[in-house]
């Protein structure tokens, strides 16, 4: 019997600490990171982020998962906090629900049973669609007002519950053995 690594997702933890760095070098050399002081809810988000994994990939009681998420949210709220120039909540909350809906998926897929996975992951997939809506009126980058869009596209909800139905029939068709007349 072969001996199981003693980091079986070493080149996961390297790619995220890597990707981290680059990404606060960046933040960096284009001006939005005024100074490293400002890095430092950087602990807080590094073992929020550990507590995840541990949850994740190390079969860890599922409330670190709890705890790891508000750490690293607090941490990144502190952190864009610093960063952003007007220091203005009103523009950055929809990050919270991103990083939320973000955070279940790798969750969901650690659960064994199905039924779990999908109850975990459509509502992580409608935080992070909701979010991206929020960010476009957060951010100014829609014209219209919240209330124009909700009058304009609400139908496109009813498509979408439409379309949910149809993928879960297919999905309940597949997962059925097919039975033969006799």
């Amino acid at each position: 019997m072969k001996d199981e690594p003693k980091y079986p997702n070493k080149y996961l933890i390297i790619g995220v600490v890597t990707f981290i760095i680059g990404s606060l070098f960046l933040m960096w050399t284009q001006g939005f990171l005024p100074s490293f002081e400002a890095l430092w809810p950087l602990p807080l988000i590094i073992f929020g982020m550990l507590l995840i994994y541990l949850v994740i990939f190390q079969q860890r009681r599922d409330v670190y998962i709890i705890i790891g998420m508000i750490l690293s949210l607090s941490g990144i709220f502190f952190l864009l906090m610093n960063v952003i120039p007007e220091k203005n909540l009103v523009k950055i909350w929809p990050a919270f629900m991103l990083i939320t809906g973000i955070s279940l998926i790798p969750y969901a897929f650690r659960k064994k049973q199905e039924k779990f996975r999908i109850a975990i992951i459509i509502p992580s997939l409608s935080i992070i669609i909701l979010s991206c809506i929020f960010f476009l009126f957060s951010l100014d980058i829609m014209r219209l007002s919240f209330q124009e869009f909700v009058s304009l596209w609400w139908p496109v909800l009813i498509i979408i519950l439409g379309l949910s139905f149809i993928v879960l029939y297919h999905y309940s068709k597949k997962r059925k053995p097919n039975k033969k007349s006799t």
